[in-house]
């Protein structure tokens, strides 16, 4: 083996050999040169450093061949090795981020500068002196080796380089031993050294080129991955831009996009044109200042019109915009300030306010009238008493046997006009306190014919044709008897009235029809009409165009009330000069088979009886002194005794001490009602609770008329007719087969 050796590797080639292996190393140093300035990674820095004194190595070592026993060559050898051990282990540190600083560095290379001095000039021995920076070396190469070794799997230029590390720190293991090796080794060693260099050089460049290759192709991957994260923005955004144009187009407000350079309406939407007035293919005012006529900006700047235009336009502010055909909308609106093909613009959102205007009058018109139906509400009950005591005496006078004519002549107007007040405070009441109605089954056909018959005698008065066309098959349905009779006749009364002053032909029509789900009911008339300008005020509170005392302009309102508690439908036809067609359509509802109910007001009574040939005693409840005195008079002129009460408590005291064959009560007094003094005399003796009659001035009220309805007990409402009750007491004490408890 020895002998290949030698003839393989000449001894006289060992100049040759230092010199390639010195080229080797001048390659090393220039690709790590390079790959520092190319990849800008520190530890090429310390490598090329420590390849450079390596090479410095090998000069000194051509140099020692001529002058073998120079001390300062002999340190700078161990220099040279020791600076070039410890630059590749700070380079080493640095791959794998576990850096030293360059202070630790500095002083490393002061102690092996120290060592070399020591080591050249005091010590003799060479092994001494040569073995430590060249194991320091070797453990360096072998440690970088070992670095790449953990990639070698991964790159192949990783397991280059750490073979040629770890096979280049084990080879300078030899040359400490060189005096004692043959001539032959060293020139191995030499040949060895260039060789592993270029290994070293060769693996690394082989590396950096997968590594650039890796990071090429994930640069690829990140690009690819990026343009489809592009393409599916631009999806994204042309599914926006849809979005955003259908949104714009459909939007319930009217949306301008306006340039604020120069105020030009760039865009508008379909709402926009709308309210604009403009027809399909009309086009767009160029600017705002065309359709806001109070915008004035002058010489204004960018942030001065941004400012006028959005103190014009406010959520909370109105101003008005023009339309095409010169009419001005009262609209409010916002601005916001946005961006339009890299330009500053306005986005003016604008809803016209014409019908909440409207809507907002009729609300505070409706709470005028809120609070003006609590005022007449509790006029009207008031007026109720005086206008009962009125009306009493007035009857009263008039039965008497031998009254001067012309006193009875006046008592009537007295008494007609006393009628037509209480008719008037009932409309009052009936517009102050709506009922509920009160369902139940209902012949409309029947109804109307009730109606009719009692205005026989107005219509032959005014020679009015009348006809009434009712549907023979008209099915009952469910309603108020009471409150649609009060249409029926409010209608019927407006017909005459509008006919009695008209001088041309007068006619009078009636009619009843099933439609699909409904009944419809016709009032027609041949009078004057209704003007368009007024007709659709006619269902107004209180509008009325009949004199002044000839109407209150609150029966149109309550029968249109009525029609709709009752979920249907009130609307007037008529032209002026063309007479006038009230339509009712009421909703059929199905019901029992059960007789159909007819309006009444009380509970119904018997004919007229002749008068009582026992007297008896009646208790007279109530607070007003002028109708106690007036139904006093009444009954004891019948042959009654009668005692009177305030109050309930002060009735509950007469009844302790007294037995009554009768009570005639009021509802609303103080200290104790009627509805109290009913439950507590139910209590006491039943019988007497039920010959009770009551009379009240708040017929309207929701909860009076529940508890009427539920006694079953005959009710009078103020101001009453005197004969009406007259029967009635008649009736119910001729009803009772005994005396009082």
């Amino acid at each position: 083996m020895s002998e290949i050796l030698e003839f393989l590797f000449d001894p006289d080639w060992a100049r040759s050999a230092l010199l390639l292996a010195l080229f080797s190393t001048a390659v090393v140093v220039g690709v790590f040169t390079y790959l520092n300035r190319y990849t800008q990674k520190s530890y090429f820095s310390l490598w090329t450093i420590a390849w450079i004194f390596y090479a410095l190595w090998l000069g000194v070592c051509l140099r020692m061949e001529e002058t073998p026993q120079v001390k300062w060559l002999i340190m700078a050898r161990r220099a040279f090795i020791g600076t070039s051990a410890l630059c590749m282990f700070w380079g080493s540190f640095d791959l794998v981020n576990t850096r030293r600083t360059q202070r630790e560095l500095f002083c490393a290379i002061g102690l092996i500068l120290l060592w070399s001095y020591v080591a050249a000039y005091h010590v003799q021995d060479h092994l001494w002196i040569t073995v430590p920076v060249f194991v320091l070396l070797a453990a360096a190469g072998v440690y970088s080796g070992i670095l790449y070794l953990q990639h070698r799997r991964t790159y192949r230029g990783a397991a280059l380089l750490a073979y040629g590390f770890i096979g280049w720190g084990l080879h300078l293991l030899l040359f400490p031993a060189q005096p004692y090796l043959p001539p032959h080794l060293l020139v191995f060693g030499y040949f060895t050294t260039a060789v592993l260099a270029l290994f070293i050089a060769l693996g690394m460049v082989v590396l950096v080129l997968e590594e650039a290759h890796e990071r090429q192709r994930v640069l690829l991957d990140e690009y690819k991955r990026g343009l489809i994260s592009r393409r599916q923005l631009e999806q994204e955004m042309a599914v926006s831009e849809q979005k955003y144009r259908a949104l714009f187009q459909v939007a319930g407000d009217a949306i301008f996009l306006v340039g604020l350079d120069s105020l030009e309406i760039l865009e508008v939407n379909e709402k926009a044109r709308e309210l604009m007035g403009l027809k399909k293919n009309e086009p767009v005012p160029k600017s705002l200042l065309a359709i806001c006529p109070d915008l004035n900006l002058g010489g204004a700047t960018l942030w001065e019109k941004q400012h006028r235009v959005e103190e014009l336009i406010q959520p909370s502010r109105e101003f008005m915009l023009l339309r095409a055909n010169g009419s001005r909308v009262p609209c409010e609106g916002t601005v916001n300030l946005v961006e339009c093909n890299h330009q500053p613009a306005l986005l003016i959102t604008a809803q016209e306010i014409t019908e909440r205007k409207k809507l907002e009058q009729q609300l505070r018109r409706s709470e005028k009238l809120s609070a003006l139906g609590q005022l007449v509400a509790g006029v009207a009950h008031e007026l109720n008493n005086p206008l009962a005591v009125i009306m009493g005496y007035a009857q009263l006078l008039t039965t008497q046997e031998h009254p001067v004519e012309r006193l009875r002549a006046d008592l009537q107007k007295i008494l007609h006009e006393s009628e037509r007040a209480a008719k008037i405070v009932r409309n009052l009441l009936t517009f102050a306190r709506p009922r509920e109605p009160q369902l139940a089954p209902v012949d409309i056909n029947r109804l109307i014919l009730n109606v009719t018959e009692t205005h026989q005698k107005d219509i032959r008065d005014n020679t009015i044709a009348f006809h009434a066309r009712l549907a023979e098959d008209l099915p009952p349905t469910m309603a108020d008897a009471h409150q649609m009779e009060q249409v029926f006749t409010n209608l019927l009364t407006n017909a005459i009235q509008a006919l009695s002053e008209h001088k041309g032909q007068r006619k009078l029509e009636v009619l009843t029809e099933q439609q699909t789900n409904c009944i419809r009911i016709t009032v027609a008339d041949s009078g004057p009409g209704i003007p368009k300008e007024i007709a659709s005020k006619i269902f107004d509170p209180f509008f009325t165009t009949k004199g002044p005392g000839k109407g209150t302009g609150l029966g149109l309102s309550i029968c249109h009330t009525i029609v709709e508690e009752h979920h249907g439908r009130l609307w007037v036809e008529s032209e002026k000069g063309c007479g006038s067609r009230f339509v009712i359509e009421l909703p059929i509802i199905k019901c029992a088979p059960k007789r159909p109910e007819t309006a009444k007001t009380s509970p119904s009574l018997s004919p007229a009886l002749p008068h009582s040939p026992v007297a008896r005693r009646i208790l007279l409840v109530d607070d007003e002194p002028g109708i106690v005195d007036v139904l006093k008079v009444l009954l004891e002129e019948n042959g009654h005794h009668v005692e009177t009460a305030h109050n309930g408590a002060e009735a509950l005291q007469r009844i302790q001490t007294a037995n009554f064959d009768l009570i005639i009560s009021d509802l609303c007094m103080p200290d104790l009602g009627g509805e109290a003094l009913y439950h507590e005399i139910q209590k006491r003796s039943p019988s007497l609770a039920r010959r009770i009659i009551f009379i009240t001035g708040d017929t309207v009220s929701a909860t009076s008329r529940r508890f009427l309805e539920s006694t079953g007990n005959r009710w009078f409402g103020k101001p009453f007719n005197l004969d009406e009750l007259e029967t009635a007491v008649r009736c119910l004490l001729q009803q009772s087969a005994a005396p009082a408890d």
